[in-house]
């Protein structure tokens, strides 16, 4: 076998993983809306829309932490706060460059967004919960 033909091969088999990953990571959400379980993507949705409200308090706090230029961010809890924040504020600080050098916008971005996919995620929740003659709202839940 050439050294082309085993690239072409690890490539294939690559391409073959990354498939069954996905599928692995899909399939066990079709399978759930498939048998008519509407009550565990019910709660999936509702388990995600209040990862996404506990996810934007700790948005808040780093937001809020960083107003204090002296702020030790290399002690814990507050490099875990960081290191759960950063990479979600990253994604769009390439967006959104600093205002003036130093101001930058790009929690505000982030805020929108994920209140955006939270409200969504609960106008979802609240009609299947509605249609289904459940619960109209979370806080009536016992979830």
């Amino acid at each position: 076998m050439t050294a082309e033909e085993k690239k072409h091969a690890d490539d294939l088999v690559k391409r073959h993983v990354r498939s069954m990953r996905t599928l692995a990571a899909v399939a066990p959400l079709a399978s759930i809306t498939s048998t008519g379980s509407e009550h565990v993507l019910l709660l999936l949705t509702r388990s995600v829309a209040s990862f996404i409200k506990l996810y934007l308090l700790f948005l808040f706090m780093r937001v809020l932490l960083s107003w204090f230029p002296a702020f030790n961010w290399d002690r814990q809890p507050w490099l875990t706060l960081r290191q759960l924040t950063d990479p979600y504020l990253n994604v769009f600080r390439g967006i959104i460059p600093p205002f003036f050098g130093m101001i930058d916008f790009t929690p505000l971005l982030g805020f929108f967004v994920l209140q955006w996919v939270q409200s969504l995620l609960e106008t979802i929740s609240a009609a299947d919960s509605d249609a289904e003659g459940g619960f109209s709202s979370a806080d009536d839940s016992p979830f």
